[in-house]
């Protein structure tokens, strides 16, 4: 059984890493084709080092601008999945990338897993949604993080592959005296927006340390930056679990953070009207938010009981997935 994964941005290189060490571990044809959607050295090039992946397709696509990057997506990945004959593919998230891929393989009758399935915002506006709705849609199992997220017959509750990776890599928790925000999302990368953003950290008597996104940067140069806030180049990951595990509180619009604050046992204001990770907020690890004091004085009120198993089962998510599929495969063959 040769199995493929197809991923693009950064949150995927972390989110594929435990399956990737379960399939070099256990001798399972596992190869990843990566259409290099957000890619950049000081950023995907060493999260992929650190992480020590390798990319059997590298795809070398440019990302100019959406409708571009999804047609080269469609047609490299088709003559990737032509060549190859994967028996089975696994797409992450809800990703142009993962959009792409899904609709190939829809197109070509290759059987398709979802990863992080069932997750929805209730938002059809947001570009994220229409991905997770369709690649659901169309994909033969559906891997969900959460028992939230089981709708269907065909939804598998396999857990979190990154709280899978944060298990193993058990960071020691602390609670320093600052806080770690990120922001990319173009709704908040607006100038007017970002800028009460900023503002209204400036409030926060913490200092914060800003990782900011590629694209998030040449915003920040028009905007002055509050004296509490310094502003850091994109990290790599093991950087970014160091600083989690360190902080006392975590600002930002990423679904990835809001969802691994309970393992960190740290306190997430969520800047976005909308959220997927609903779990969090009902038990109290993250709040969105208003931008008024009310958010600070949550913020900076005693942090969450941390919660190493928020989002896994009593097994290997890793083992799960690999079992379904093969399961999958063999009854296809009956």
């Amino acid at each position: 059984m040769k199995i493929f994964s197809i991923i693009g941005t950064r949150p995927q290189y972390i989110k594929i890493k435990p399956f990737y060490d379960f399939c070099l571990k256990n001798n399972i044809d596992h190869k990843i084709v990566d259409t290099l959607q957000h890619y950049s050295n000081n950023v995907s090039k060493s999260i992929i080092e650190d992480l020590d992946l390798k990319i059997d397709f590298p795809l070398q696509i440019k990302n100019e601008n959406e409708i571009s990057f999804l047609s080269d997506s469609l047609l490299k990945i088709e003559n990737i999945l032509k060549q190859e004959k994967p028996d089975f593919v696994l797409v992450y998230g809800d990703t142009n990338s993962t959009f792409c891929a899904a609709t190939v393989c829809y197109k070509m009758g290759i059987p398709l897993a979802h990863v992080e399935a069932g997750l929805r915002c209730g938002n059809i506006n947001i570009p994220e949604e229409v991905n997770r709705i369709f690649t659901d849609m169309v994909s033969q199992i559906r891997f969900c993080s959460s028992k939230k997220a089981l709708k269907n017959k065909n939804d598998i509750f396999c857990g979190d592959l990154e709280y899978e990776l944060l298990n193993s890599i058990n960071p020691v928790i602390k609670f320093g005296n600052y806080g770690v925000m990120t922001i990319h999302r173009q709704s908040n990368i607006e100038p007017e927006r970002l800028r009460g953003i900023l503002d209204f950290c400036a409030s926060i008597p913490n200092n914060i340390r800003f990782f900011a996104h590629h694209r998030t940067r040449p915003v920040l140069e028009r905007i002055k930056i509050p004296s509490n806030i310094e502003v850091y180049e994109s990290c790599s990951y093991s950087q970014m679990v160091r600083n989690l595990s360190e902080c006392k509180f975590i600002i930002t619009d990423s679904g990835g953070l809001n969802k691994t604050a309970p393992f960190f046992g740290k306190k997430a204001l969520i800047m976005r009207k909308q959220i997927e990770w609903t779990e969090t907020e009902e038990r109290g690890h993250a709040r969105r938010s208003c931008l008024n004091g009310d958010d600070i004085e949550w913020l900076l009120d005693s942090p969450r009981q941390r919660d190493k198993r928020f989002y896994l089962t009593s097994n290997d998510p890793s083992y799960i997935m690999y079992n379904t599929i093969k399961r999958y495969f063999i009854d296809s063959l009956i």
